[in-house]
């Protein structure tokens, strides 16, 4: 029986995107293994749905309703996409997904897959041309079988695939491989060179196989009993030399022969991350690194031992109730900053009212098992914006640490780039040697606003009075140049009212993104029967004549207008109007200067905001009653209109600004900077 995605999982918190695609999900059924080590959900979807989510969810149901069973959580997704969709307008949006998927399933093939080039030789024919090497041609069945399932099964085409070969490239990179593999023979002769003058290891290694960077799955190192300590036959009896020392070790609270476990019985339960202990989930096994140990003594000749215990995913406090005599003997090798693994029972200390881990049957120290990060590449780039606590809010980090970081990276120099200051520079200067070769930029990061951007672009001295046509598009995305127009509108306004309107939805030939279904509520099939910008663009230029253009941020709407104008070989020479500059000339006082902040300040009702011609309607209002409020101030024509722009200040102080890096290339300009 087919349900609703949090209709079969209601308890399931998701938020952002993630919610918002599986609310549209059907779930076709659910499947268990009989070793219940494996669950699927089959679902199905009219929008397509990134793998990274799709992986993102899977994790989302192991955590909030598996944690501590071993069971693998797989999602399969079946699409029905809308008619928009074709196989190579699929591949388009769809490549970085299969990407992942062949990288999870095996690098080769997804390194064979990044590599290939695909044509559409017609509609539902793929052409693969493959790098011709051993690799490819080991691989190519198996990724011609991928493809299959993920066009074919999973998205409902039925497409043909066909493989050629291609000569392989010479290594674009070929000289950095050289440098990293000298770099890994010297790593190999530095070891055997410090093996032949005798350096070990190490002592201390971990005990448990899973503890090691490399770690194993539970399944992989199963448990095994320590096997007990029996006492030889013939061994002396020391029982009578030893006899308080020996009563002082039995009360001690370890009872293991590993070296490294200090309290309770060892242990090979596999650890859990900290951020999935959700309540008071019983048992539990985990590691860490302490950050803080606190004792206090308590009677009964007891001390209670807390210290808190951080993953880097989470952090949660350990308490253990300790004999007096057993103290000494735990703190030698308990402290802050040695790291341990902890097997207890996770409880809600009703007292400090926080969820902390009692009852502890065992605690071993373990090798610290974070790595340092480091720059792996031949060839060391120069960070040319940094910055230091001299950012408010920003930058946390002391700039001597930050050069001392850069210099262990191998980095031949550093910029400091500091948000609109430079307090930095003295300690950078401090920070080296003489005689040293590491360079320190000095820089700024400014901020910068485009204070020649006029209200008025193109005037040509038209009166208040003039015809205005007062317009607004929504498109797929942000981009002129790559993306498309999905709808237009616009208004007439003659004589300071509206005269006659345009609305109509353009075909963009290519799939509506979901977040913009989700701002404007168009969708692939609302815009599926309607015509293409080549037709619907003639109309609109003849509907606006030789009237001056309006819109609310004037300069997206007519990138989006002349561009597509371009491709047609039109030329668009209208003058047009920025309401937004305007408002930010009038209303002085105003936070907020987008579309509905100002038509809330005028007192213009706004529904359907982010659809064309309601929010064209709308904006003809506003600049209806601008004219009236210019007309007050003696401003008569658009050339008045740009002067008032230009001496106004607080204009110019709320105009949107931009970040900009300054360097500084000698020293006279680091003294100007300073």
């Amino acid at each position: 029986m087919e349900k609703k995605f949090f209709e079969a999982f209601p308890n399931l918190k998701l938020s952002g995107v993630q919610k918002d695609l599986f609310e549209q999900v059907t779930v076709e059924r659910i499947t268990v293994t009989k070793r219940k080590d494996l669950l699927r959900v089959y679902i199905r979807s009219e929008r397509l749905i990134e793998k990274e989510t799709i992986y993102a969810v899977e994790g989302e149901i192991k955590k909030q309703f598996f944690p501590n069973d071993n069971i693998v959580i797989k999602i399969y997704e079946r699409f029905l996409l809308s008619e928009q969709y074709n196989p190579e307008r699929l591949i388009e949006v769809y490549r970085e997904s299969i990407s992942v998927e062949l990288k999870a399933c095996e690098h080769l093939l997804y390194t064979v897959f990044h590599q290939a080039d695909m044509s559409f030789p017609e509609e539902n024919s793929m052409r693969l041309v493959l790098e011709d090497t051993v690799i490819a041609r080991s691989k190519e069945e198996e990724l011609v079988r991928i493809l299959d399932k993920v066009l074919n099964e999973r998205c409902g085409f039925q497409v043909r695939f066909t493989v050629d070969y291609k000569e392989a490239k010479a290594g674009k990179y070929k000289e950095d491989d050289e440098l990293r593999i000298q770099r890994i023979v010297a790593n190999i002769g530095s070891r055997i060179s410090a093996g032949a003058d005798g350096v070990t290891e190490p002592s201390f290694t971990p005990a448990v196989p899973e503890e090691t960077a490399t770690e194993k799955p539970a399944a992989m190192a199963p448990a095994q009993a320590k096997p007990a300590v029996r006492k030889e036959e013939n061994a002396p009896d020391k029982s009578r030399q030893f006899k308080k020392s020996e009563s002082f070790q039995r009360r001690l609270p370890k009872k293991s022969d590993n070296p490294d476990v200090i309290y309770g019985r060892d242990f090979e339960d596999e650890a859990i991350n900290i951020e999935e202990i959700w309540g008071e989930m019983g048992e539990v096994t985990i590691r860490g690194k302490v950050r803080t140990l606190d004792k206090r003594e308590i009677r009964n000749e007891k001390t209670i031992v807390s210290f808190e215990i951080t993953d880097f995913t989470d952090t949660i406090k350990v308490k253990m109730f300790v004999h007096n005599e057993q103290l000494d003997a735990l703190l030698a090798d308990l402290k802050a900053g040695a790291f341990f693994k902890v097997k207890g029972v996770t409880v809600n200390d009703t007292f400090d009212r926080e969820l902390t881990i009692a009852t502890v049957t065992g605690l071993k120290k373990i090798p610290d098992f974070t790595t340092s990060r480091m720059d792996n590449s031949p060839r060391k780039r120069v960070e040319l914006h940094c910055h230091t606590k001299m950012s408010d809010m920003d930058g946390v980090s002391d700039v001597k640490d930050i050069i001392k970081r850069a210099k262990k990276w191998g980095h031949r120099a550093i910029a400091i780039t500091d948000h609109g200051c430079v307090q930095s520079f003295p300690d950078a200067n401090h920070a080296l040697a003489p005689d040293d070769d590491f360079k320190i930029l000095y820089g700024v990061e400014g901020y910068l606003v485009d204070d020649l951007k006029r209200i008025v672009t193109d005037g040509k001295g038209q009166s208040l009075d003039e015809t205005y046509v007062v317009f607004d598009i929504e498109t797929t995305g942000f981009s002129p140049v790559s993306n498309r127009i999905i709808e237009i509108g616009a208004v007439k306004v003659t004589d300071g009212r509206i005269t006659e309107r345009f609305s109509t939805f353009v075909n963009p030939q290519v799939p509506i993104p979901f977040e913009i279904e989700k701002l404007t509520g168009i969708n692939d099939g609302m815009v599926l029967e309607a015509d293409t910008i080549e037709t619907v663009l003639p109309q609109f230029l003849d509907f606006v004549g030789d009237a001056v253009l309006v819109a609310h941020n004037a300069s997206f709407d007519v990138s989006f207008i002349k561009e597509n104008a371009k491709r047609q070989g039109m030329a668009v020479e209208h003058t047009y109007v920025d309401t937004v500059a305007v408002a930010r000339t009038l209303l002085t006082g105003q936070a907020k200067y987008t579309l509905d902040a100002v038509a809330k300040t005028l007192g213009i009702s706004l529904e359907n905001h982010h659809r064309a011609v309601d929010d064209a309607e709308c904006t003809a209002e506003i600049f209806i009653k601008f004219i009236e409020m210019l007309k007050k101030d003696g401003i008569e024509t658009l050339a008045d209109l740009n002067e008032l722009g230009k001496s106004s200040v607080e204009a110019v102080r709320k105009l949107h600004s931009y970040h900009i890096i300054i360097l500084a290339k000698k020293q006279t300009v680091r003294i100007n900077l300073y």
